[in-house]
């Protein structure tokens, strides 16, 4: 591949303009965040990540990609302000991030629906406890409701519904609430092949309607390619900033879409040798690396379903 092609693939996402990158929705500068492990002689400080720095553009769909250990969720903690860094800032608009608030809501790969509530009811209840009256909880919680395809089931409770429509109404609750700002940590990880693909679909077309501003955690290079506007790669023992990768390619995208297959191969070729050497370093098995393919090993039991070619 020529410098020029592979210039042209990395290519920067021009579409949100110069004040929305002179003011990012999210910033991290110089992050670095240590937790205590262990009591007594075996207490030391574990550094999860450090020095971390990016950015967040308004109405982007970025990811964080890496093997287990590099502080992904940590980094989605720190944004939501569950967690203070110990070095370094956050920021939201502009703003330090100095706690948790409705503008930043975090999808977990547990669902965490209420079982005793409706589907409809899940939806409203954090419309609720922003103080909207009946009607308006009802005309939120439908619309959202509509957007994820689960109007039939607003009658349902949790337990009645599959794997992913429990995700997609736990989407719906969240936008309904209207966040600036979704994190979502690894949301489709246990789900079914198929039902992981029809979520893809979902959530892009969300994202085209909504414009909303998103942070996507995965272990998987495909998952990430496939959804976002750019792509963090971090590597572990501490967390750290690799690559930061931009996807020019339209939404949405398929598995099988010749544009992506191709931005797949580049990308692979720019980091494979460093996560070579990462894996065999930190004899981190989370990664796969065959004939060229970098993939996340699915945990025992659970298939990623992504095939062998993508």
């Amino acid at each position: 591949m020529t410098a020029e092609s592979r210039s042209t693939a990395f290519q920067a996402v021009e579409k949100h303009g110069q004040d929305a990158r002179a003011t990012p929705k999210v910033r991290l500068r110089g992050v670095s965040k240590r937790f205590d492990t262990g009591v007594g002689k075996n207490a030391r400080r574990f550094e999860a990540v450090k020095d971390v720095s990016f950015e967040v553009r308004d109405g982007e769909f970025l990811a964080l990609v890496g093997p287990s250990g590099c502080g992904k969720t940590t980094i989605l903690n720190l944004i939501a302000g569950f967690e203070r860094p110990d070095e370094g800032e956050v920021f939201f608009e502009g703003r330090p991030v100095t706690g948790a608030g409705p503008d930043r809501l975090v999808i977990f790969q547990e669902h965490g629906l209420f079982p005793w509530l409706t589907v409809q009811r899940n939806v409203e209840f954090g419309l609720r406890v922003l103080g909207l009256d009946k009607h308006e909880r009802r005309e939120r919680a439908m619309h959202y409701l509509q957007m994820v395809h689960l109007t039939k089931f607003r009658r349902s409770y949790p337990f009645q519904l599959s794997g992913g429509m429990r995700q997609r109404t736990a989407l719906a609750r969240a936008l309904a609430v209207e966040p600036q700002v979704l994190l979502m940590d690894e949301p489709f990880a246990s789900l079914d092949p198929r039902t992981r693909d029809i979520l893809h679909v979902e959530l892009q077309s969300l994202w085209l309607q909504t414009h909303k501003t998103i942070v996507f955690v995965t272990h998987s290079v495909e998952e990430a390619l496939r959804l976002s506007d750019r792509i963090v790669v971090l590597a572990s023992q501490p967390g750290r900033v690799r690559h930061t990768l931009s996807v020019s390619l339209p939404h949405p995208r398929d598995f099988l879409d010749a544009a992506l297959v191709e931005m797949r191969a580049n990308i692979l070729k720019e980091f494979e040798d460093e996560l070579n050497i990462l894996v065999k370093k930190e004899g981190d098995d989370d990664w796969r690396l065959e004939e060229g393919s970098i993939s996340a090993r699915p945990p025992r039991g659970v298939a990623l379903g992504l095939g062998d070619g993508i």
